[in-house]
């Protein structure tokens, strides 16, 4: 995104609204998405795409739209189905496990997206740290004794929203609240998400 486009944003508008099954859909989209006009953007998307649903760069910018725009189920929905029918790219495949992981969908389907990933690019860093995380979780189901959590050691490389939510179904709500309280002080959770999780998260210490 940000390439720069041989026409003014006025002529962009003229040859999208005579013709919306111009490949150009996609500059124009790009300008209104540098303007945060995020409404605009993904409408110019969606009928872009109607003519044009292989155009990788637009079905990203799309899925980044609908998550500006506080669309995160709609963003998820419209990855899965470019995954599905098999619209792929390295930054659509990162940005749908980026979803699922916030969404706190089974990080074992997410794996196979994270797998799909490797395939593209098998030394792609994102998808090694995924995974090297993912590894240290299924260790951790073994390792961690609720009843005794000062035994718990945390390991700020696998402080992620993922690990909290792993912990909290495994009932191991101590260790899962620090997790919780580490990611709020290191500005890696939404504050919403985060009041949303402590309030659960004391009330399930407290039942």
């Amino acid at each position: 995104m940000g390439e720069i486009t041989q026409y003014t944003q006025s002529e962009l508008e003229n040859i999208f609204a005579n013709d919306f099954n111009t490949p150009y859909f996609i500059e124009l989209s790009q300008l209104y998405f540098d303007s945060k006009d995020f409404s605009r953007a993904i409408k110019v998307c969606e009928i872009g795409l109607k003519s044009h649903a292989e155009n990788l760069d637009a079905r990203y910018m799309l899925a980044k739209l609908y998550l500006l725009n506080h669309q995160v189920q709609k963003s998820e929905i419209f990855l899965s189905t470019s995954l599905s029918q098999n619209f792929i790219s390295s930054k659509i495949l990162k940005l749908f496990i980026e979803v699922r992981d916030s969404l706190n969908r089974s990080i074992y389907e997410t794996k196979k997206i994270v797998d799909k990933l490797l395939e593209i690019h098998s030394d792609d860093a994102f998808a090694h740290r995924w995974i090297h995380q993912y590894n240290t979780l299924q260790k951790s189901k073994v390792n961690i004794k609720p009843k005794n959590a000062s035994t718990f050691k945390m390991n700020q490389n696998i402080i992620s929203f993922t690990f909290y939510n792993v912990l909290k179904k495994q009932k191991y709500y101590n260790q899962a609240e620090v997790v919780l309280s580490m990611l709020e002080s290191s500005n890696r959770i939404n504050s919403q998400i985060y009041k949303k999780e402590h309030k659960q998260i004391s009330q399930l210490l407290n039942s």
